[in-house]
């Protein structure tokens, strides 16, 4: 009998390997490469599913296998390259493949199963090879100017690999984005060559799109952060759109990003991989400074700017400006940094600002007007530890302001956008509209007026990436501009000023990058986090890695984690070593409980910084 590898989508270490099983002759002919099949496992034989990731004549285990219980689905569920893909960023993250492959195939929808249509050639014929290509695209920074848009050459770009017969991948941070990419993928006549991958859809949908880009046929595969994963038929391009977005970043172990994934999967299928947005990331611009990525530009038309440097929110002249925009019947957007009533509040009787007892965090008042922590989110009442009941807020959230906005405009239209309000677009017309970064609704022909209300505070928060972080949520916000329109920066001064008043958000992030590289900072370097519940098996960790990884610099350490710097040029190496020193010491862990995760690690958190 031949042999079949079976692997689970599993967190769990200890199923972090390929099994071994015996095919019976029966359902040798209902077993491929992806296939789900049934399978015996444990001493007490407990029945679980896989994937088949592999089929070979023999096996190292020799004739003391079990075998195959059941066929699940004989269809291809997983791809060679989905499973080549997800080993590789296992390594690079220090993770488990079993995590990966959760992201990589969806929950199975049965239902959705038997409805596809499986009668399409598994058989696809590569085009001919060519030379690959590796870019960073700087679109017009007007979403008016549809022809230079990143929609409309993400759709250019696809299309022209679809004429080949290549299959394409298109990633972008959220729904928001999802919907611009889709308008451009129905006006450039592509909607029936394109399949979208995303975790909002049903459980149907998602399977029904999981099948259909398993079925041989180049297709535009295009979502949300998981379809990096996704399968694609002789692949010939990636498309990244904004890599810099929070949105891009997995939360959950092995936390990877889609920059980096996209990158190795570009290198392990042989494509094209190009890197669009309107602000680079910090690590985009060192790719453009080694080589490794040409820099494209494609900017046209940018809008006036006016530098207000007022530390009022709203001075005068700005205030005045909205009014009469408003009056004029045209839309006003006004981004503030953070959602709910108060970033941050301090104690009217021990003038104290208010921080969560258990991580030190500065509370703040969300949008329920609770006073919660932003780190560990515990709610918590009133009343202050010296007994005071009332507070001040040092910095009013979106909320807040827009509550102060409707009293101040009562014959306008004021309406409030964030993550957790979905306005994705508005009428042209007197508007005014609050928003969060990266909730700015869309508007034909785009805002009158931009106002940055907290551009200050953004530069100014104590994160190494908070200058990078700030021109890539001004620059997608300053796109929704109109080509009449004004931007106005608040409390923004000296050479920053200068740059920002000719929107050249490239120099800037270049330049960030560059100094924190001649210091050996990221992106010249990664960043290495690792929690644990328990302070001992914490510290016992730190002691191996100071013998084991005596090259990493250690830059920050709690009761709960520990963080380093690290050489790119070692990060396999450093992931081997981590891994390895890692599970020895979950396993001598004398506080570990059955099934429990002793350490969480992450290869690249941006965060600690």
């Amino acid at each position: 009998m031949r042999v079949a590898s079976v692997v689970f989508a599993s967190p769990l270490p200890q199923l972090d390997k390929e099994f071994d099983y015996f095919i019976p002759t029966d359902l040798e002919a209902s077993i491929q490469f992806g296939s789900l099949v049934s399978v015996p496992f444990g001493k007490s034989k407990t029945t679980k599913t896989g994937y088949v990731v592999g089929i070979k004549n023999e096996s190292e285990y020799g004739s003391e296998l079990a075998s195959v219980s059941s066929v699940e689905s004989s269809l291809q569920l997983i791809t060679p390259e989905q499973y080549e893909l997800c080993k590789a960023i296992a390594k690079r993250q220090a993770g488990l493949v079993g995590e990966l492959l959760s992201t990589a195939v969806p929950k199975r929808s049965v239902r959705a199963e038997k409805h596809f249509a499986y009668s399409v050639s598994k058989t696809v014929n590569p085009a001919q090879s060519s030379r690959v290509s590796r870019s960073f695209v700087l679109p017009g920074l007007l979403d008016v100017d549809q022809e230079v848009h990143w929609s409309t050459l993400f759709a250019k770009m696809a299309a022209e690999h679809i004429s080949k017969g290549k299959g394409v991948l298109v990633v972008v941070p959220d729904f928001r984005d999802m919907e611009v990419l889709e308008r451009a993928i129905h006006s450039s006549g592509l909607a029936e060559k394109a399949v979208r991958i995303s975790s909002e859809d049903s459980l149907t949908q998602r399977w029904f799109a999981h099948l259909r880009a398993t079925s041989g046929i180049p297709l535009i595969t295009y979502g949300t952060r998981g379809a990096i994963f996704a399968p694609s038929a002789n692949l010939g391009a990636i498309l990244v759109w904004d890599d810099g977005d929070d949105s891009q970043i997995e939360q959950s172990s092995p936390y990877w990003n889609t920059r980096d994934v996209a990158l190795s999967r570009s290198e392990l299928e042989h494509c094209d991989i190009v890197f669009a947005s309107h602000s680079p990331s910090a690590e985009v611009a060192r790719l453009i400074e080694i080589g490794y990525l040409n820099y494209q530009e494609t900017q046209l038309q940018t809008p006036p700017v006016r530098i207000s440097e007022t530390a009022e929110r709203l001075d005068g002249e700005t205030f005045a400006l909205i009014s009469r925009t408003l009056s004029e019947n045209k839309p006003v957007l006004i981004q503030v940094a953070n959602l709910g009533y108060a970033s941050a509040i301090a104690c009217l009787k021990c003038k104290e600002i208010r921080r969560c007892s258990t991580c030190q965090t500065a509370l703040w008042i969300d949008p329920t007007k609770t006073a919660r922590c932003r780190s560990c989110k515990q709610s918590y009442s009133a009343q202050c530890s010296c007994g005071g009941s009332s507070y001040r807020p040092i910095s009013v959230g979106s909320k807040a302001l827009t509550d102060q906005l409707s009293r101040s405009f009562p014959n306008a239209t004021v309406l409030h956008s964030s993550g957790a309000e979905r306005v994705t677009n508005i009428e042209r017309k007197g508007i005014l509209v609050i928003a969060t970064p990266g909730a700015e609704p869309w508007v034909e022909e785009g805002y009158e007026l931009v106002v940055f209300a907290d551009s200050l505070n953004m530069v100014g928060l104590p994160r190494l990436r908070a200058l990078e972080n700030a021109c890539s949520k001004w620059a997608n916000a300053l796109a929704k501009c109109s080509r009449t329109g004004l931007a106005i920066y608040v409390g923004i001064t000296g050479r920053l000023a200068d740059q920002l008043r000719s929107s050249k958000f490239m120099e800037i992030v270049r330049e960030d990058a560059v100094e924190r590289m001649e210091i050996g900072l990221p992106p010249a370097s990664r960043t290495l986090n690792i929690s644990s519940a328990n302070k001992n098996d914490l510290s016992d960790l730190r002691e191996r890695l100071q013998l084991e990884l005596p090259e990493a610099r250690l830059i920050s350490e709690t009761a709960i984690n520990i963080a380093y710097t690290y050489a790119i040029a070692t990060g396999s190496e450093t992931a081997e070593k981590v891994v390895r020193i890692t599970a020895e010491l979950s396993r001598a862990s004398k506080k570990r409980k059955p099934g429990q995760r002793v350490f969480f690690v992450n290869m690249d958190d941006n965060k600690v910084i």
